[in-house]
This record gives structure tokens, sequence and C-alpha cells, in this order.
């Protein structure tokens, strides 16, 4: 069984905690969806790079180990850099929730004359048991409503680095594309975290900003 990734994504979102920060694929419909559902707010970070979701949320984990972030990427752009995971399990922050939405095609990227090219997970590769076998404390491999809503439970009840991957329909996407880059995407994300967080990220030092004045 595999879920409608709009529907779930709904779910998730919905399941948000108002603190939390976000790290999601920028590539097709993930993250035409996910900004849907959640009007576009400035808690998540839209990645238009495949292979680095994982990498970046796991550095937003370990330097803000106080806040829960939750990673969206999807099974194509995690086989591309599966040494992502081998960090995961090695560092295992606890304040991150990996979901991946596994749809075992190349979707957004990869349609051929015969239609969407199949993903290593359509056939005998297992991002849960990879996942595992690279020390990930928990894994969890999702194909019903009833799973997705009980990993959601757990994921913001309980503090444990884990990988979630959600089995999912392929489809064409059920919302609109987006209308920024990643230009655009980076500094709103990064302006929400320096006023959440009461740091300074970018721009002009302190330091320097020091010597302008008299």
């Amino acid at each position: 069984m595999a879920l409608d990734r709009y529907e779930w994504l709904g779910r998730l979102a919905g399941g948000l905690t108002e603190d939390c920060l976000v790290m999601s694929t920028y590539i097709g419909a993930v993250s035409f969806e996910w900004a849907h559902h959640t009007d576009e707010h400035h808690r998540t970070a839209h990645l238009g790079q495949m292979g680095d979701v994982i990498g970046m949320a796991l550095g937003l984990a370990i330097a803000l180990p106080h806040r829960k972030v939750v990673c969206l990427d999807g099974d194509g752009s995690v086989l591309m850099e599966l040494g992502q995971l081998v960090a995961l399990g090695e560092h295992a922050p606890n304040n991150l929730v990996v979901f991946v939405a596994d749809n075992g095609v190349y979707e957004s990227i990869g349609w051929a004359e015969h239609g969407r090219r199949p993903t290593a997970t359509s056939g005998q590769a297992n991002l849960v048991a990879i996942a595992a076998g690279c020390g990930v404390p928990y894994t969890a491999d999702v194909r019903t409503p009833e799973e997705l809503e009980s990993e959601i439970e757990l994921a913001f009840g309980r503090n444990v680095c884990s990988f979630i991957n959600v089995r999912t329909r392929p489809g064409n996407s059920r919302a609109q594309p987006r209308r920024t880059d990643g230009i655009e995407d980076k500094y709103r994300f990064v302006r929400y975290v320096e006023k959440l967080e009461d740091i300074w990220i970018t721009g002009v030092p302190p330091q320097d900003i020091g010597l302008m004045t008299d």
C-alpha cells in the first residue's frame, strides 16, 4: 500500500509544532505541495539541489539542539548522496526527524520515452534498512494512514533522531509551482531564524558595525 503525497504532506503540516524549523527539497511536487499546505511559512527552507537536504537539516539540528527540525526529502534525492545517512547515524541529533516521500520513481526529472524512470527503491534498495545500518536510532517504513498518524505523533512527542520513509504513490502535483527562487527562499528563512533565535547570521558582523561609529 502507498499513500497520496498531497494528503500525507497535509497531515504532516497539520501536526507541526509552532516553534519547529523545516528543511525541504525544492525539486518538484514535494516543495509545491508543502508550500501550499503551509501557506509558504518562512519556517521552511526549500533547497534546490538533490542530494543535500538531509545534510543541511543535520547541520541545522546540530546548530540549534533546542529546536525541533523536520526534513522533507524524496527517494531519488536520498539515493543521490547516501553518505548523508552515514552522517545522520554518526551524529544522530535527537531533535531531527526526516520524512522521505518514496514513490519509487524520478518523477520530477526522470521522464523517458516510456514514462517515469524508476529509482532503486522500486527494486531491491531499502532506504529504511540503509538508514538503520548507518546507525540512525529510529527508522520506520510507513504504508498506511494509521501508521503515518502514529509516526507524526511520535515525531513531535519525543526526542529521538528518526528516519521515516513514507511509501508514496506517483502522481502529478496537486498544487501550483512556486514562484520563488533559491535566493529568496534562503534569505526569508535566515531572517526568520534570526528573529526566532535572536541571533545574527547574515549581513555586516556586529564587530564591524562598531568600527563605523564614533
